[in-house]
């Protein structure tokens, strides 16, 4: 008996032992781990509401009370709207992620896909109402207790529930439904087009297009939700377009054409529920002949409600026609020395350009229109939701030429006078104007001197604000040829009295007149080196208040702490640290009517879930845990590591190591970076396929090292200054840590990363192996090439921005190639591995081609994997080729720096004919 007991005991005893043993992390894992997304706090600051989504299955929306902390979980909900008056929550139902799938895989027609529920959740009794087969819905942003959408109507041999529809005839009649969802009635309106909410009020405009075999019938229909009463404002043949009512549903507006034609001519039509009348294009003050109101401009109203904003563009001529065959026609495109944009750049922004249109604004007051901007000055920015005097207009035509290798993105600025329609020019030639929320002042940075100035809207007065300050106002950290962006402006006080600048740590208080003297509020940053940031609690605050204490978020630039402080910015004085760790801290939100803020917390080894807390920031509580899977997994650690290059500049980096490391053994490293990564010292990556880079979690996890240094730059001399910084790092670290395995070690790097991946191969046999994403492997063939996602050429990148040259190929060609890879390919020793996809728009694919070749001739192990038809990182929604890409570069490293068998991919190739068979791993 006793020897049975003693058993007994052992077995449990090891059982114990095999259960807490953790696991690492496989590839198969990657579709467990969630995500919180889409986080909003309703106005009385009781509920949050998230998307609580898998990276490959089917999402949720989570409802948990900020009070109590019980959730209700919605399957499949997404998308959700909380009430202004905070009673319930409206979302979409997506179909099943299974049915969407084999939708796709089956190629079901159109007619025959899933769609999606509308779902409403009522906030107090946690009861979910579900209306099928919505196309879209839209709550009052400001109202009660309503909502509208439009649906699919329900056909004959089609029962309602269905979430997919099964008549081959095309539906006709598109359902507005309009309900209060804590009442069984409710509104149907049919043929609806569009409609619109007022800001403010339960009141609705919809509009209607009704067709039969010969006719088009256009109809805008006014809904008052409460008083159930719905009147028809317009009927006439033709169609409408961008309905929209005045904030508390006064005044309407919307677009009309009786053309029946594919090129439609159209009317503003603008009055209130007793008059509507359209807006003669003829008397519109200042309008360009042959223009008229545009259907690719948005129609709204200013948030006073007293203008009405619309936009126009030249007639299209109605009466063009092509009779000429394909092969008569002629296709050409024309590149001449005089564009300012180049062919390619044109190309990208064709259906932009064509779409362009210009704003023009209806003053009620005055009962008259007028055109504001036009081709010579048409980008326009609406200031202060259209209530104040000006718009600021900008105009870039004269510097876009030289964009192509400046990168420098500058523009003159001017003010549009809504009273007048006046343009007065503010300053040429900058990048940035902030405008006082009081319209009485704005404020640039001018990067040729450094200095901040401010001008005077009404007289153009112009005074400079930081001369004569010692601190800089400019990224002291900048290292490319170009003149370094300043840190920017936090915001303005009421009356546009005070302006908020930052320097690298500290945040300033400035008087746009020119007559105070500036004051450093946080007084200490910089002796601190602690880094101050202004947090705008409230999404549609105008000005910061002076009058109480405000939100910054703190930074310490050397130990990586951060927190929340409290700040007096009137004044000098030092910020008062309330939250504070070793953890990165999110944007936090505050509830509209309620003592009530979220934030998110981080770090390495804990997911950014949110926490609830006051403005005062007491007792902070956590309201969501994403990933309680994680206990089970091995997972690891990060340390900060601190050295000096090569020119004995001070350095910092971060060391990723697994989880109970063995005493005595040796663990390989993988060695990535990009450029200065130490400040993501807290920042959590959760299991997830690669897009391009290795996720440090998932190599922590299988027992990998993982090496992240910064690296500063030389002008001229990238290519060194990386080799200077991140092989002294490695040599530090291993004279320090015994457990690394020198002779095992790897490199990895995407893009910026890749080329200095592939450039230090070039001078150093110290690594096993090496991975780059996106290489430049020839900076003279890539000089010249295109930004295919932009059509910019990318010029700019080596004469004044991330390539750091600092000149033109024909002015520092030795340069061009001492910092290209190819021409020194045949020093290369390290085993490579490259991903490039053949729709990068970024760095041209044939880099990766050209360096490939080169390897290839010098019979140097080389591989390349290029993903058809994915961009410069692989999509985010490209969940097998993520985890091929993760598998193949783990089999890579795995092979290189563990010993592990060579897999077929890389022992035989894999030929074309096998592609779609065989994965070969």
């Amino acid at each position: 008996m006793k020897r049975k007991l003693r058993v007994s005991v052992f077995l449990l005893f090891s059982a114990g032992i095999l259960f807490a043993q953790k696991k690492s992390l496989s590839t198969d894992d990657f579709d467990n781990w969630k995500s919180i997304e889409k986080k909003q706090l309703s106005n009385n600051g009781n509920y949050l509401v998230y998307e609580y989504n898998a990276g490959n299955g089917d999402g949720a929306l989570v409802i948990t009370h900020t009070g109590t902390g019980v959730s209700d979980t919605i399957t499949r909900g997404a998308d959700a709207h909380i009430s202004s008056n905070s009673s319930f929550v409206s979302f979409s139902i997506k179909p099943p992620i299974a049915l969407r799938r084999k939708a796709e895989t089956a190629k079901w027609k159109k007619y025959k896909l899933p769609v999606d529920s509308l779902g409403v959740y009522i906030l107090k009794t946690g009861e979910i109402r579900k209306y099928p087969n919505v196309k879209s819905f839209s709550i009052p942003a400001e109202g009660g207790d309503w909502l509208a959408y439009k649906t699919i109507a329900v056909s004959a041999d089609r029962k309602e529930g269905d979430t997919a529809t099964t008549s081959k005839k095309k539906e006709k009649d598109t359902l507005l439904i309009v309900r209060n969802p804590f009442k069984k009635d409710s509104m149907v309106f049919h043929h609806v087009k569009s409609f619109a909410w007022a800001l403010k009020e339960n009141k609705l405009l919809l509009g209607t297009e009704e067709k039969d075999s010969t006719v088009t019938r256009a109809t805008v229909v006014y809904f008052d939700a409460e008083a159930r009463r719905a009147d028809t404002l317009f009927h006439k043949e033709g169609s409408v377009e961008k309905i929209t009512l005045g904030p508390v549903g006064e005044k309407v507006g919307f677009l009309y054409s009786p053309d029946t034609t594919k090129i439609k001519t159209y009317s503003l039509y603008t009055g209130n529920k007793k008059k509507i009348s359209a807006i003669e294009t003829g008397n519109i003050r200042n309008i360009p002949a042959n223009w008229v109101p545009s259907q690719n401009g948005n129609v709204f109203f200013s948030k006073n409600g007293k203008r009405l904003f619309f936009g126009t563009a030249f007639r299209e001529d109605e009466n063009r026609k092509d009779t000429l065959l394909n092969n008569e026609r002629s296709s050409v495109d024309i590149w001449s020395w005089t564009d300012k944009r180049l062919q390619p750049q044109q190309k990208v922004n064709l259906a932009k350009d064509r779409k362009k249109n210009y704003l023009a604004v209806y003053d009620f007051d005055s009962g008259k229109a007028m055109q504001l901007s036009d081709s010579t000055l048409a980008d326009v920015t609406v200031l202060d939701h259209g209530d104040g005097k000006y718009v600021l207009a900008e105009d870039g035509d004269s510097y876009q030429r030289a964009l192509s290798w400046t990168g420098l993105w500058v523009r003159d600025f001017y003010t549009i006078d809504l009273r007048t329609g006046a343009k007065k020019l503010l300053v040429k030639e900058q990048g940035h104007m902030w405008v006082g929320p009081s319209q009485k002042y704005a404020v640039y940075y001018n990067r040729k001197d450094s200095i901040y100035y401010s001008v005077n809207l009404e007289n153009n007065a112009t005074v400079a604000l930081t001369q004569g300050i010692d601190t800089p106002f400019y990224d002291e950290r900048h290292d490319t040829p170009s003149e370094p962006r300043p840190y920017g402006v936090a915001g303005w006080s009421e009356g546009d009295k005070a302006v908020f600048v930052y320097d690298r740590y500290d945040i300033w208080k400035l008087d746009p007149a020119g007559k105070g003297r500036p004051v450093r509020v946080t007084k200490n940053g910089r002796e601190n080196k602690t880094v101050y940031r202004y947090l705008q609690l409230d999404p549609e605050e105008k000005f910061i208040n002076t009058g109480k204490e405000v939100w910054l978020s703190s930074f310490e630039e050397v130990t990586k702490k951060a927190g929340y402080a409290l700040a007096d910015i009137n004044r000098e004085k030092a910020p008062r640290k309330a939250l504070e760790g070793d953890y990165m801290f999110g944007t936090p939100r505050k509830a509209k009517d309620a003592d009530k803020v979220f934030f998110t917390r981080q770090s390495f080894t804990d997911y950014p879930d949110t926490w609830i807390t006051t403005t005062t920031l007491d007792t902070p509580k956590k309201l969501t845990e994403a990933n309680p899977q994680q206990k089970e997994f091995k997972w690891g650690s990060v340390s900060l590591v601190e050295w000096e290059n090569y020119d004995n500049v001070p350095l910092q980096g971060l060391l990723y190591k697994p989880e109970n490391m063995q005493p005595g053994k040796k663990y390989p490293m993988v060695v990535y970076f990009y450029e200065l990564s130490s400040d993501t010292y807290h920042r959590h990556y959760i299991p997830a396929p690669s897009r391009s880079t290795i996720n440090k979690t998932f190599y922590t996890s299988n027992d990998y090292l993982v090496f992240v240094p910064d690296i500063v730059y030389k002008e001229g001399y990238p290519g060194q200054s990386a080799y200077d910084c991140i092989v002294s790092g490695v040599e530090k670290l291993i004279a320090d840590h015994p457990y690394i395995d020198a002779s095992h070690i790897a490199l990895q790097g995407q893009s910026w990363g890749g080329y200095q991946t592939a450039y230090l191969i070039t001078r150093t046999n110290m690594f096993a192996a090496a991975m780059a994403g996106a290489p430049v492997s020839n900076m003279t063939s890539a000089y010249g090439g295109i930004r295919w996602q932009t059509g910019m050429s990318r010029m700019f990148q080596y004469e004044h921005t991330q390539s750091r040259i600092g000149g033109t190929l024909w002015d520092k060609l030795d340069l061009y190639m001492e910092n290209s890879p190819l021409f020194y390919a045949d020093k290369i020793n390290t085993p490579l591995l490259m991903m490039h996809n053949d729709n990068d728009g970024a760095v041209p694919w044939y880099q990766g081609i050209e360096f490939f070749v080169a390897l290839r001739r010098l019979d140097k192990p080389v591989w390349m994997l290029t993903y058809n038809g994915e961009p410069h990182n692989l999509k985010g929604s490209s969940w097998g080729n993520r985890k091929d890409l993760s598998i193949r570069m783990m089999q890579f490293f795995d092979h290189y720096l563990k010993g592990e068998k060579i897999p077929q991919w890389m022992e035989k190739g894999r030929p074309a004919l096998q592609k779609e068979s065989d994965k070969a791993y």
